[in-house]
Parts: structure tokens; C-alpha cells; sequence
């Protein structure tokens, strides 16, 4: 096990990784809200980018209150990666977008809760209950949005279907 420094270093790049995916998806958030055909779901998207925002400033002060920074590459690199996704799925319809949209805010939170899932554990471990705490609140609030999301994944999908046949 490391000792020193090199644990709050390690919890300091755990907390700095949730920073940077965090910010990637206020930005892809914001992409849904424009693009959401149903009422619903851009309700759904902005209760989630206000979280969003929220657990990234708490994830900030936490990495401040530890004496580190977040790293603006890591940020602008996630945000990249967004883009790229966006790209590739330019040629759809609003059908196609609109579920391509929950699945793709369904997976992110999956993949969110076992980011958080890993820095509560390694804070944990290191003693740090400050960070293990925020970790599992930040978890339950994944949690919570990721049951949100999943219900409207198969009525979006069947809906694209039936518009792209009327069409």
C-alpha cells in the first residue's frame, strides 16, 4: 500500500477523473436538452445536467480542500471524445437521436456509479471518509437518475419506429 502522499495523490486523481467526466457531460447534456423532442425527456435531461453541475462543484471543492487542482486537459479531452460520439451518430433522425440520447445518459450514469463506486472504496482505504462520503452520495444520486432513464429507453425506441414508418 502506498503511504504518505501518495494516497491523497492517488484520491486527488480519482476525484480529478469524476471532475473531468462530470464536465464532459454538462456539455453533452446541454447537446439533449436542444435535441429532445419529448417534454419529458428535456425535463428529465435538465434535472440531470443540474446535478450534474452540482456534483461537479462538490467534487471541485473536495479536490481543493485535498490541495489539488483539476486538470483542464483531462476536461477538454472528455469533451473531444463527446463530439466524436455526436459525429458519428450525425446522420440520424430525431427518433434515432432521441434514443440514442437515453441510452447513451443511461450509460454514462452506469458507468458514473462504478467511477464513484472505485473512489469510495480507495478513500475508504486510505482513511478519507470525507471523500468516501461524498463518493456515495454523488453514487446514490447516479443511481437514482439511472433509474429514471432506463423506463424511457424502450418507449423512445418503439416510438422511432412507428415515426419512421409514417414518415
Amino acid at each position: 500500500m502506498p503511504v504518505g502522499n501518495d494516497i491523497q495523490d492517488r484520491i486527488a486523481r480519482y476525484i480529478d477523473d469524476a471532475i473531468a467526466i462530470e464536465a464532459s457531460q454538462v456539455t453533452g447534456l446541454k447537446d439533449m436538452i436542444s435535441e429532445a423532442n419529448d417534454p419529458q425527456d428535456a425535463a428529465l435531461f435538465q434535472q440531470h445536467l443540474t446535478q450534474t453541475e452540482r456534483q461537479k462543484e462538490r467534487l471541485e471543492a473536495r479536490l481543493h480542500a485535498l490541495g489539488g487542482s483539476s486538470n483542464k486537459i483531462k476536461d477538454f479531452i472528455n469533451k473531444i471524445g463527446v463530439a466524436a460520439t455526436d459525429v458519428l451518430h450525425g446522420g440520424k433522425d430525431a427518433g434515432d437521436k432521441a434514443t440514442r440520447n437515453i441510452i447513451q445518459a443511461y450509460a454514462m450514469k452506469n458507468l458514473e456509479i462504478a467511477m464513484y463506486e472505485s473512489l469510495a472504496a480507495a478513500a475508504t482505504e486510505a482513511g478519507d471518509t470525507e471523500t468516501a462520503t461524498l463518493a456515495k452520495e454523488i453514487q446514490a444520486e447516479e443511481e437514482a437518475t439511472a433509474k429514471k432513464l432506463f423506463p424511457r429507453i424502450s418507449p423512445l425506441a418503439k416510438q422511432a419506429v412507428i415515426t419512421g414508418v409514417q414518415s
